[in-house]
């Protein structure tokens, strides 16, 4: 009998913490493992061999992101058998999640919430939050995990560990997720205190703009953001055309590897 969602939840309610680990290579999994308290259950993404050196012997979830109305696992077998390899015996639940393309302002929210076969709880973030994602972008499965958490289990003690949405030198960021507007609804609910970030507390308690209003409280935290964020899209602008610079100028030389690249492949 598939998962019910109560029973999902009910699993959580028995964990002092759920910290969902990012594949990210931020993650120090074992400096995570020695601060978070003892009873807490660890959500593992599909690829977490990007993160998992070694099998992880904590009481774990695994979240796989499934694609096709959840009539398929976005990624291939190798990264399931690799993934069920690190969690002998430690395995407590898996999950699917259903993030597909933004349904556009307007349009017909769905009827009702979509489930899968291939796993034992589906989670539809497009029915649980249709149109909240930016048009044309789909949510990433580590943000729609964190979301449904703050909507279906209030309760739980939320960790997000490796969600900075900063490109590494190693692992790739999708370009067809929306990695801005994540960061400011995450950062909207650890504001309001409703989830955290492992990160944080590695950090000093109060941010860059949180110490302006502390020395300067004639400027309102609203007015610090607003003004921050015009700053920082400026910048964004700016570097955006820079880019477009590098790129342009770029352009032979990519030409010339993609050759050599082509002709090595074909000359075996």
């Amino acid at each position: 009998m598939p998962m019910q969602a109560e029973d999902f939840e009910t699993i959580l309610s028995n964990y002092e913490m759920v910290a969902l680990i990012a594949n990210s290579e931020s993650v120090d999994i074992d400096n995570i493992a020695r601060a978070l308290p003892e009873k807490t259950l660890y959500v593992f993404f599909t690829g977490c061999a990007k993160v998992l050196a070694q099998p992880f012997g904590r009481d774990a979830v695994l979240c796989h992101r499934l694609v096709a109305g959840g009539t398929k696992f976005l990624k291939s077998q190798k990264h399931f058998d690799k993934a069920y390899s690190l969690f002998k015996n430690s395995l407590k639940a898996e999950i699917g999640v259903i993030a597909e393309r933004s349904l556009a302002q307007g349009a017909a929210a769905l009827s009702a919430p979509r489930t899968s076969e291939l796993v034992p709880y589906t989670l539809d973030f497009d029915y649980t939050f249709g149109p909240l994602y930016p048009a044309d972008r789909s949510p990433t499965t580590g943000f729609a995990l964190a979301m449904w958490l703050t909507e279906r289990a209030p309760g739980a003690n939320v960790c997000l560990c490796g969600f900075t949405g900063v490109a590494g030198l190693q692992f790739n960021m999708y370009t067809g997720h929306d990695w801005t507007f994540e960061q400011i609804m995450l950062q909207l609910f650890v504001k309001k205190g409703r989830i955290r970030r492992f990160e944080d507390s590695l950090n000093e308690p109060a941010g860059t703009f949180a110490r302006i209003h502390e020395r300067f409280p004639e400027f309102s935290e609203a007015t610090i953001a607003l003004v921050a964020t015009n700053v920082l899209a400026n910048r964004y602008t700016g570097m955006e055309r820079q880019v477009a610079k590098l790129w342009s100028k770029t352009k032979i030389e990519r030409r010339i590897r993609g050759f050599f690249k082509r002709f090595k492949r074909f000359g075996h």
